[in-house]
């Protein structure tokens, strides 16, 4: 939840495609405890083409 007013909710769309395009992935894990943790992986090594 967020208590902007004026959020497009695109942020996390726009990572996510970057984090794609490097040949990564991102992970969330919601838990009421403790909050939200997002896990990004991403490749050593440069994606080749």
């Amino acid at each position: 939840m967020t208590t902007k007013s004026s959020d497009t909710g695109l942020g996390l769309t726009i990572v996510k495609r970057m984090i794609e395009n490097q040949g990564g992935t991102i992970a969330l894990h919601d838990s009421s405890e403790k909050g939200t943790t997002f896990v990004i992986s991403l490749p050593i090594g440069r994606k080749e083409e």
